[in-house]
Order: structure tokens, then sequence, then C-alpha cells
């Protein structure tokens, strides 16, 4: 059974608490294929048009994480004809004014666009482009910043432009994020010194309570509109640094998501080449019933990284599925745990580690 795309519709980003005494990191479900774009209230074709244009480049870039893929010649054809790839789309009112050149307010409306998701996928897939999907794992944001001469670290419940802009990108790259509290718990292991010195360590050690899988520091200075940002992801052990970028507030916000974006794709997202075709065995242990078995084999199916899923066996205590995947085996295996419904469980006999086999528990 080929299973090469199957991406869910989800309406929701969001980043949230666990619970009051802790917090546990976990894949959140990102919405992909939704744009909404504010044009004036009587937009002509060429308008609208450009507008569609627009919003599908940005859902290019966020179901792929790539920014540079819209430089791809066929790609750019696929622009062009944007409306193409539209399932459905609708005007509603919108609060937003926009200044003509006599500095006359001009009304506005809103348009919601809806890109077909097979259409999308099947475009980035034909091009040898990545697919990532729409359960995506969640960064910690760490944010020191000077501007304006005052020195703070970003915190959870505040707004304002730099929280605004911060969100904004999340967003548009499809980046599920958290940011800290700062508690007394947070005040006491980190100092505003550390973050804005980007000390990987103090940095990380503060961040345990959050359990997160990346995390983005930040340094900003600035005021106006000019602005300087220097970037810090941590990832799996590697510390990636963007040198000093300077620009707009969104233009330097913008790089350092366009960073954390790239590298989480290349962990997570899909790309169909028939030279990175894998094989895996999944053991799931304790299958009770047939209940268990389908949400299992339904689950399996909705991975977008697994290319052909097949029933090797099954017994009382266990079942087995043989599985073609595109990418390898850890790749797999991290895209599995952003879930927490398979357990990893520890293999002891050295015929099964041989066998490339992965054992797991059932967590529905």
């Amino acid at each position: 059974m080929n299973i090469k795309s199957r991406l869910s519709l989800v309406l929701v980003l969001s980043a949230f608490l666990a619970c009051v005494s802790g917090f546990s990191a976990a894949a959140t479900e990102v919405e992909l294929y939704r744009n909404t774009v504010v044009v004036s209230l009587n937009a002509n074709n060429k308008e609208q048009s450009e507008a569609v244009q627009s919003a599908f480049k940005e859902t290019l870039i966020r179901v792929s994480g790539i920014k540079s893929i819209t430089e791809s010649p066929d790609i750019v054809d696929a622009l062009n004809v944007g409306d193409r790839y539209l399932s459905s789309f609708r005007f509603v009112e919108s609060s937003e004014f926009f200044t003509n050149v006599l500095g006359e307010k001009i009304p506005t409306k809103a348009m919601i666009l809806e890109f077909d998701k097979k259409l999308v996928n099947d475009l980035l897939i034909a091009n040898g482009l990545p697919v990532w999907g729409e359960k995506r794992p969640e960064v910690l944001i760490w944010l020191a910043d000077r501007v304006n001469n005052q020195d703070h670290i970003l915190a959870d419940s505040e707004t304002g432009e730099v929280a605004e802009t911060i969100l904004a990108n999340a967003q548009q790259r499809g980046i599920p994020i958290v940011l800290p509290i700062m508690d007394l718990t947070d005040t006491l292991s980190i100092s505003f010194s550390d973050v804005y010195g980007l000390f990987s360590s103090d940095i990380q050690s503060a961040s345990e309570r959050y359990a997160p899988e990346a995390i983005l520091a930040g340094r900003l200075t600035g005021e106006g509109d000019s602005y300087k940002a220097d970037w810090l992801m941590l990832f799996k052990g590697e510390r990636i640094r963007l040198p000093t970028v300077s620009g707009t507030l969104d233009e330097v916000t913008e790089q350092g998501f366009d960073m954390v974006a790239q590298r989480l794709s290349e962990q997570y997202a899909f790309v169909l080449d028939a030279n990175q075709i894998g094989a895996v065995s999944v053991k799931i242990q304790d299958v009770q019933n047939a209940q268990t078995l389908a949400a299992i084999e339904s689950y399996l199916q909705s991975i977008n990284m697994i290319t052909q899923l097949t029933l090797s066996s099954l017994s009382e205590s266990a079942v087995v599925f043989d599985v073609e995947i595109s990418g390898d085996r850890n790749q797999f295996s991290d895209l599995l745990a952003l879930d927490k419904k398979l357990i990893p469980l520890l293999e002891t006999t050295l015929e099964a580690q041989l066998d490339n086999e992965l054992l797991f528990m059932w967590q529905p």
C-alpha cells in the first residue's frame, strides 16, 4: 500500500503548558495550507492574483521548511499559476486600512485561501523537495532584547511589537513555540546576561523544566527601524550559530526562524528519493485486540515518511510490520518520538538488533 503523502489539515498552532508543576514537550499540530491575505476593498484582478501568489509562496515554504525552494524554476512556474492549487477562497471583513500615496486611508478586506493539500504535496514531491508534516516539535524561545536601552527577557504573557513579531514569524513558518514564563524558578535559573551572552550550558540548564525538542536563543538590539540580532539553535547536541544579522525587526527575526525551520525540516521532513529508501521492522508488543491493531495500522499509515507498510506477523504477544521509509532509521525513530504513541523499548536480543528491528509499546 503506497502512502507517500498523508498530511492532515489541522487548525491549531499553539504552545501550551502541560501542568502547573512541570512541562512536557510534544508534537503540536500546525495549520499548513490556509493563509489569510489583506487586500484593498476594491481590489482588481491583478491585486488579487498577486495576493494568491504571495500566499502560495508562503504555503510552499511552510510545508517544506525551506525558504530557498522558491528559487527552483519549476516552483517559480507553479507560483505564476498559484490559483490552480487553490481548493477554496472567500472574503471576510477586515479592520485594517492601507494608506495610499496621497496619505488617504483605504478600507480593506481579507482573503482566506485554502490550498489543496494533495496538489501542494505532489508538486513538492515531484521536484524532489521535502514535505514536512503537520505534527511539529515545539521550540523554546529565549530572547534577551536590549531595545531602547532596556534589558529584558521575553516572557510568554507579553504583548508588544517584539512578542507579536516573534509569534507572527513562528506562525508563518509553521513552528510551534514556547516562551518561558519567567516566574521565580526561571529568574533564579537564568539571568539576562546568560541569555544575552548566548551561553549554551546555562540556557540548556534553564530549559530542562520545559523539556523542549529544540531551543532558539537570541539577543536583540536596536530602536526604530534598525535592529541587530544574533541567533543560536540548540538541537540534538548541535550548537548552530547564525552570525549577526541586521535589518528591520521583522527581517532579523525571520532569519532566526529560517534557520530553525530548515534544520527541523532536515530532521523530520519526508523526501521521496529512490536512493534513500530503507527497510525496517516495527514490532509492537502487547497488542490485545483487533481494535488496537487497527489503531496502530492507521497511525503508521499517517506517517508521511513511510512509503510502504506490510503486516508481517501477528501473535498473541506482538505484531510486526515491515516498513519501507524514505530516509534513515534514526530519522524515522525521531519522527515517531514526536507523537509519543509508540513508546520505544530496549531490544535485548542480538538477533533483533541485527534484523534492523525497532521494538515499541503502544500508547493510545
